[in-house]
């Protein structure tokens, strides 16, 4: 069992407990325990120790402070018992009792006293011996060690911006010869002076001077080629790539030497500058260059790797970013190469890398997904940023529009995993990766074949989505879904251009127009559905045979227009009950909300091209929106009676049907009003009689809001008839008014037999006030007798179907309406009444009340009564 200090005595103990002070189970003495027995079984040349090593000082530092802790509380308690008294005092006042004697026991010896209790005391303080753990030091805002960091970088700046300066501008003030020795006689220093500071142990003084000797080096190199070049030879950019080239290789020697990590370091932006003016040279030297700069770069990588320095961390990272910058100089020399092919060349070439990149990106997901090394990961990441960035180089340079789309796919294929590093949810990544290069080997086949994109893009769907069940997990669902979206996207293409077909029939331009490969990839498209998910299936082959077919016939359409005038509407036609299947055999809700949606689009076409068509719609006719009206009838009334139906898509089809009735109602008066003939203003008439029909049947079918219906028909209904006597030129008042009004009372009949607690007043009233009140208005004139015996006729019918029924609605109503034709009666015969007569009526009257006012009174009570007892 290993023992150790006690962070509270600072005695030999064990992590469970301390024989000395009694200390219990200690966690930190615990995790130590087995991080010493972890670092004795691993070899000193494990990467990974130093992990564990900074997990144990930092493990040594908690229990110093664990220590610290316990030396605090102790001193406290010290202070608090040297405060207190030794014996608590007496109260004033009181009396100690007496103390009782010792018995004598019967043998005569004296019984010895009682062992009495000794007070306690607290137990003394406990301060934990020389040896134990101290309380931390304080320290400043800013550790010596960021202090030392911070001096040494800006002093390394400071001389290598004297050294970049003394290079470009000393060389005018001084001799060749003296300027060459300067700059040589501080790099040998710089170079040895490492090797001195180590002996001493100042490592990060040694580092600083690394970094500096690297850079003297290549100003050194260069500054003597040019001083000393032969004549014939050129300072450019060539000899910059080579002489850079040339310390890669001195410098990764020295990092072997000197064991210096800051040299590995110092190599990245070297290795940057010399590929960068390499690539400007010819093409055999640039990629010859930057081949070697590749090599040189990942033998320094190794050698960080297995020769080590006192920062073993910054080897491991200066390794890996080696390694990193080796993938991109050997992938930049494939690209200078791809850029001295020749023209015809490079799109094949750039679709071939746009493949290979998006391979690659899958590669780093396996990678990803395997757990593999830190080092391994920023190796594929560099060589799929590398691919990508020629990948986007060489499209650039090619020019062709076809590797626009795996441009883009690599693009979010690269971004997405960035985006989502922090998400374990790597299904899109994948999949990204898997659509770039599906486009990538679609457009390889377009530029290098010159096969139809279309076409191409087609079949890379349809061949992903079939092998897709073979392939194991993960990467048969990334390919599954890659398939769909590369499919989808082919789908909207195919549409669009298909569309686009619509323009050239409104514009009438059959000179150019949509080519045969998208309605054969449109068919080939709806066979296709069968591979899509099951509910996914009706609705996406309805669409795409229905395009099919709207582009076919703006294609044979396009080619004589005026033999095939006919031709669009009727395709459009057939589009329509395409679409209005797919709503009623869809078995979701969004499928059948779509195809309801899709046959709305198709009727509007439809009345656009019949519109269009002089076949199908001469000059002056109204017969399109009138059938664009029964159209809507027709979707409302097979919306309300379909089956499978639901909420969202009954109501989402009722809405359509609602703005297709409106348009084609609008479109119809507008057609009246234009045109003026007698014969065209039947048409609105006609068009709301129809709706009406649909909006009655609709009411009769709905399982809800039937109410609803029900009034939305008869205000539908009314305006027809309206729009009827309009066109008919009918103007006497009751024709309009008498209908409504009569259908209004039936309905109101009918619910006082269903409901008759609803009352005449709310069944009755309206349509007795619509029907008698307009009339009564107007019969208030001398010259009309004919409409004062009919306003009074009628009055007489609704009192007497009040009395019958008891109804107090048409009682009330009607005796208003008599007493009103009654009184306007005697104002019209006022000037054929002698003088005399008025006032022996009212003389008469009031006798007459006076005599019998009691009676009277009783009989106007019963009448009050029974209207109180009416409904």
């Amino acid at each position: 069992m290993t023992s150790y200090n006690c962070p509270r005595c600072g005695n030999p103990s064990t992590a469970e407990r301390c024989p000395v002070c009694g200390r219990g189970p200690e966690p930190l003495l615990e995790r130590l325990g087995s991080l010493d027995t972890a670092l004795a079984a691993m070899p000193a040349s494990l990467l990974s120790r130093a992990a564990v090593e900074a997990e144990r000082r930092d493990v040594l530092d908690g229990l110093a402070q664990t220590a610290a802790r316990y030396h605090i509380e102790a001193e406290q308690r010290a202070r608090a018992q040297a405060a207190a008294p030794l014996y608590a005092p007496t109260p004033a006042g009181t009396v100690a009792a007496p103390q009782a004697a010792p018995a004598t026991p019967p043998g005569g010896a004296p019984q010895a006293p009682a062992p009495q209790a000794l007070p306690s005391y607290p137990p003394p303080p406990h301060t934990p011996p020389a040896g134990a753990f101290q309380a931390p030091r304080e320290r400043g805002e800013v550790g010596s060690k960021t202090v030392q960091t911070v001096l040494l970088t800006l002093g390394g700046l400071l001389v290598a911006a004297a050294l970049i300066i003394f290079t470009a501008v000393a060389w005018r003030n001084m001799g060749m010869e003296g300027r060459t020795a300067v700059l040589g006689g501080v790099t040998l220093l710089l170079l040895t002076v490492p090797f001195a500071l180590k002996r001493y142990r100042l490592w990060a003084t040694a580092e600083t001077f690394a970094a500096l000797a690297a850079l003297a080096l290549w100003c050194t190199t260069l500054a003597g080629y040019y001083l000393y070049r032969p004549p014939s030879a050129e300072f450019g950019p060539e000899a910059v790539g080579a002489w850079t080239a040339g310390v890669l290789v001195i410098l990764a020697l020295y990092r072997a030497a000197a064991r210096v990590t800051a040299t590995g370091w110092a190599m990245l932006p070297l290795a940057l500058i010399g590929a960068s003016y390499a690539a400007s040279g010819s093409i055999g030297t640039a990629v010859t260059l930057m081949l070697a700069t590749a090599v040189v770069l990942g033998a320094a990588a190794w050698i960080s790797a297995h020769r080590s320095s006192h920062y073993e961390r910054s080897d491991l990272w200066s390794s890996r970013f080696l390694t990193c910058a080796a993938v991109v100089a050997a992938c930049s020399a494939g690209l200078r190469a791809a850029f001295g092919l020749a023209d015809p060349v490079v799109p094949p070439v750039a679709a071939a890398v746009a493949l290979l990149a998006a391979a690659n990106l899958i590669g780093v997901h396996y990678a990803r997904r395997l757990g593999v090394s830190i080092t391994t990961m920023l190796v594929a990441a560099s060589a799929s940023g590398s691919l990508v960035l020629c990948a986007w180089i060489l499209a650039n340079r090619s020019g062709s529009s076809e590797l626009v789309v795996p441009s883009l796919a690599l693009l979010v294929a690269g971004v997405l995993p960035l985006v989502l590093i922090q998400s374990r949810k790597d299904a899109w990544p994948l999949a990204s990766a898997a659509t770039a290069g599906l486009c990538a080997l679609a457009a390889f086949a377009a530029v290098t074949f010159d096969a139809p994109d279309l076409s191409a893009y087609f079949v890379a769907f349809l061949t992903a989505r079939l092998i897709a069940p073979l392939i194991a997990e993960p990467m048969g669902s990334a390919l599954r879904r890659a398939s769909y979206a590369v499919g989808g996207g082919t789908a909207v293409v195919a549409a669009c251009a298909a569309l686009r077909g619509l323009y050239l029939l409104s514009a009438y331009e059959p000179g150019w127009g949509i080519n045969l490969e998208v309605p054969i990839v449109l068919v080939a498209l709806a066979f296709a559905a069968i591979v899509l998910p099951r509910r996914f299936r009706v609705n996406a082959a309805a669409l795409a045979v229905s395009l099919a077919i709207e582009s076919a016939a703006i294609l044979v359409w396009t080619q004589d227009p005026t033999r095939y005038d006919a031709l669009p509407t009727i395709a459009f036609i057939v589009c329509s009950l395409i679409a209005l299947t797919s709503a009623l055999a869809s078995g979701t809700v969004a499928g059948r909300c779509t195809g309801w949606s899709s046959l709305t689009l198709w009727v509007l076409v439809t009345a656009l091209a019949a519109g269009s068509s002089q076949t199908m719609s001469p000059a002056e006719d109204s017969w399109i929106p009138f059938w664009l009206t029964v159209a809507a009838a027709a979707m409302l009334v097979i919306a309300a009676g379909a089956p499978r139906r639901t909420r969202p898509d009954r109501v989402l089809a009722a809405v359509l049907a609602h703005i297709l009735a409106g348009i084609s109602v609008v479109l119809g008066l507008f057609a009246g009003i234009t045109f003026g003939s007698s014969g065209l203003e039947l048409f609105p008439a006609s068009q709301f009689g129809v709706y009406t029909l649909a909006l009655i049947g609709v009411a009769i079918m709905a399982p809800v809001r039937t109410w609803g219906y029900a009034i939305a028909a008869l205000c539908t209904g009314t305006v027809g008839w309206w729009l009827m006597l309009a066109a008919l030129e009918v103007t006497t008042l009751e024709f309009f008014t008498a209908p409504p009004a009569a259908i209004l009372f039936l309905i109101g009949l009918w619910r006082l037999e269903r409901r008759p607690e609803a009352g005449s007043w709310s069944s009755l009233a309206p349509p007795i006030l619509g029907g008698i009140g307009p009339s009564l208005l107007l019969a208030l004139s001398e010259g009309d007798e004919l409409r004062r015996v009919g306003v009074g006729a009628a009055a007489i019918a609704v009192i007497i179907a009040g009395l019958v029924r008891r109804w107090q609605a048409p009682l009330v109503l009607g005796s208003i309406v008599l007493a009103v034709m009654v009184v306007n009666e005697l104002l019209l015969l006022r000037g054929h009444i002698p003088v005399w007569i008025p006032p022996a009526i009212g003389g008469a009257i009031l006798i007459t009340v006076g005599a019998t006012f009691e009676r009277r009174r009783r009989d106007l009570r019963r009448i009050r009564e029974g209207l109180k007892s009416m409904r």
